[in-house]
């Protein structure tokens, strides 16, 4: 075996494992200059560095693995490593969740636990993901369902939806096309119940639509496919959904697919349908025609009898208020008038009022005086010297003067 002699350089950041001539070994790190005397080997040890977003994978020699999350640095020395690997992080959404099992060390049984995100999770050396095989779309053709086409181990948790058609069995073969909104509630739930939800869910919807098309004839089924919009029309969808811990938000119908010769059967008899239903509205449209000019021609003589009617009753309201405008001009001014006549005979009365009281006032200073006022009153008021009675006689027609003298 050749020995190793000679100077020999460490790096600064490296290390290097020497072996000598009796199988002792060391680790030496740098930098430094050695001179080795007949050494059985020297290597320079590999270095490897894991980031943030990494970690090292370490096989030890004794057979253990470990898992050393980044920033680290480990150096491969062969007697005690047996490989070392760079790996990295699995990066989690929030919407995403990995299903991590691993082997209890007290009770020695599987143990299953969920890893929500958003993190970056790194898994320790005995623990391992689940991973999921599912039913998925085809590339050429997202109606078409191929088993296990989606292998993953991140659990996406937010609402999805898929493309399915479904052959209906009976005489008249149709591919009715549907699209199912679906969300997982219950991760546990599906882990327990199912393996591939996404086959369980087409299978419950053919079931569905095969029980809906088997009690309707070709037309009835085109008649009522609006009701596959419900899911009232998809019981066991929604059942098996619920017991594999999905939902069902909703079923939409996009239409259907059926043979040409029966596709063309079905048109033409649309066609006759629909020149007898376009004669139908003719005919109706004709009589609505009818029954709109009658209509109109009604509420003219309604509204010409009503213009009629509303002119009389504005004369008449004209009338009436001309009439009771005179009555209370009338009534205002009899009123003016009669104000006027009673401030008039107070005005009289007053100045008689005025007059009486002068005169009073007149005769108490002759009387103060000493006139005498029965005197003074006869001399103003003098008696007539003679007076003529005439008496009139009911039976005869004579008339009789009878004068006398003034004593």
């Amino acid at each position: 075996m050749t020995r190793t002699t000679g100077w020999k350089t460490v790096a600064q950041g490296s290390k290097a494992l020497i072996i000598d001539r009796y199988g002792q070994s060391r680790i030496v790190d740098g930098p430094q200059r050695l001179f080795l005397w007949r050494a059985k080997q020297f290597d320079t040890l590999v270095r490897y560095a894991a980031n943030q977003s990494e970690y090292l994978w370490i096989q030890h020699a004794d057979g253990t693995v470990e898992h050393r999350p980044g920033p680290c640095v480990v150096f491969h020395n062969p007697l005690l490593i047996r490989d070392i690997c760079v790996r990295k992080a699995i990066v989690l959404d929030g919407n995403e969740v990995l299903v991590v099992y691993r082997k209890s060390q007290e009770t020695g049984k599987m143990e299953r636990r969920l890893q929500q995100g958003p993190t970056q999770f790194v898994p320790s050396a005995d623990e391992w993901m689940h991973e999921f095989s599912w039913h998925g779309p085809d590339k050429t053709n997202k109606t078409k369902l191929i088993p296990n086409q989606w292998r993953f181990t991140k659990l996406k948790v937010v609402p999805d939806q898929f493309y399915y058609n479904v052959r209906t069995v009976d005489d008249a073969l149709v591919k009715v096309k549907m699209m199912l909104f679906y969300e997982i509630k219950d991760i546990e739930l599906m882990l327990q119940e199912t393996k591939d939800p996404i086959a369980d869910m087409a299978n419950a919807v053919t079931a569905d639509v095969i029980a809906f098309a088997s009690q309707l004839t070709y037309e009835d089924f085109l008649e009522q496919t609006g009701k596959l919009n419900e899911l009232g029309s998809f019981p066991q969808l929604v059942k098996r959904t619920k017991a594999i811990g999905y939902h069902i938000s909703k079923a939409v119908y996009r239409g259907y697919q059926a043979p040409a010769q029966l596709q063309r059967m079905h048109d033409d008899a649309n066609e006759r349908r629909t020149k007898l239903k376009l004669s139908v509205e003719q005919v109706e449209q004709d009589q609505e025609m009818t029954d709109l000019k009658l209509e109109s021609e009604l509420d003219t003589l309604k509204m010409q009898h009503k213009l009629k009617m509303e002119q009389e009753e504005h004369k008449h309201k004209l009338n009436l208020e001309e009439l009771e405008h005179k009555i209370a001009m009338e009534d205002r001014e009899h009123e003016n008038h009669m104000q006027q006549m009673i401030l008039e005979r107070q005005s009289e009365l007053e100045m008689k009022q005025n007059t009486n009281n002068q005169m009073v006032d007149y005769l108490r200073q002759l009387k103060s005086l000493g006139v005498d006022l029965t005197e003074y009153l006869k001399s103003k008021n003098p008696r007539p010297d003679k007076v003529t009675r005439v008496v009139t006689d009911t039976d005869k027609a004579d008339i009789h003067l009878h004068s006398s003298s003034a004593v």
